[in-house]
């Protein structure tokens, strides 16, 4: 008997011991790694539906805001012109100040090529009607036309004006009179001619004729700093993104109600020039309008 009790001993003294040894090791790997943040089940849900829907969501903007950096090489320094001061010409009353000269509404020839222009009026739209004063040369201008476009990829504010021409105003007959035969032939403009023209007003403005924004849309490009320019334009009703490519690389931009804008890491001059620009068309196909 006392051999058994022997054993027992022995062997209680060593299970002890392994104990022992196993709660101290598991004591030195618990202070060295961080404890675990135990979730509630309800918010761990939350957070993958969160992650899957901000995955799934594709902003309704036609603003491309990353910088794009395309293989091409840098344009050639520009050239300087020098230029010898000239005579300032003006005459007293002759300013814009009388307001614009204001047409009926734009009808089917218009929206027919820019759905915008179809669209119910917002409070949107009405922010540049002030700022439509000070833009001189546009025969008919429908005010109440007046669509906001969107946010170019710079950030400013895009607007399109219909007007039903653009023109130089004539002078006063009694300006005229005041100067010399040469000045006088400067200053005499030829009649307004009544082309049907769209203006794009972004950081800057530009206008053309209503039949090339339905061949060829309009692109333009402004910009202040070197080797960086951004780029709004307009396309027709049927173009659902305007493909781009400078030198090797080419991307699509999104075009929602027939505006798009990108930024590009080229100057402004080589920004204007795109070596190829396309239509991607609502039906599928793929025209090319690069001029």
């Amino acid at each position: 008997m006392s051999r058994f009790f022997e054993e027992l001993e022995e062997r209680l003294r060593s299970s002890a011991a392994e104990r022992a040894v196993r709660a101290q090791a598991d004591a030195e790997a618990a202070s060295s790694t961080p404890p675990r943040r135990a979730w509630p089940r309800r918010r761990r849900l939350l957070v993958v539906a969160a992650v899957t829907l901000a995955a799934c969501a594709v902003p309704a903007v036609a603003a491309v805001t990353d910088l794009w950096r395309p293989d091409v090489k840098p344009a050639s320094p520009m050239r300087t012109v020098a230029t010898r001061p000239g005579r300032a010409i003006s005459c007293d009353g002759h300013t814009p100040s009388r307001g614009p000269d204001v047409g009926p509404p734009v009808g089917p020839a218009f929206t027919s090529v820019l759905g915008v222009l179809a669209r119910p009026r917002t409070s949107a739209d009405a922010a540049f009607d002030r700022r439509i004063l000070h833009v001189p040369h546009l025969i008919g201008i429908d005010v109440a036309g007046i669509r906001f476009l969107g946010r170019a990829a710079d950030g400013a504010a895009a607007f399109v004006v219909a007007a039903r021409g653009l023109g130089e105003p004539p002078w006063p007959e009694r300006c005229l009179r005041e100067l010399s035969p040469r000045e006088r032939r400067r200053m005499e403009h030829p009649p307004l001619e009544h082309t049907p023209t769209i203006c794009v007003f972004s950081g800057g403005g530009g206008c053309g004729p209503l039949a090339q924004i339905r061949a060829h849309g309009s692109y333009g490009t402004s910009g202040t700093v070197r080797g960086r320019a951004t780029v709004t334009g307009l396309a027709p009703n049927g173009v659902r993104a305007v493909r781009v490519t400078y030198g090797r690389s080419t991307r699509d931009v999104p075009v929602r109600e027939n505006f798009f804008s990108f930024r590009v890491a080229v100057d402004v001059e080589q920004a204007s020039s795109p070596d190829r620009v396309e239509w991607l068309m609502d039906d599928g196909s793929v025209r090319d309008v690069t001029r």
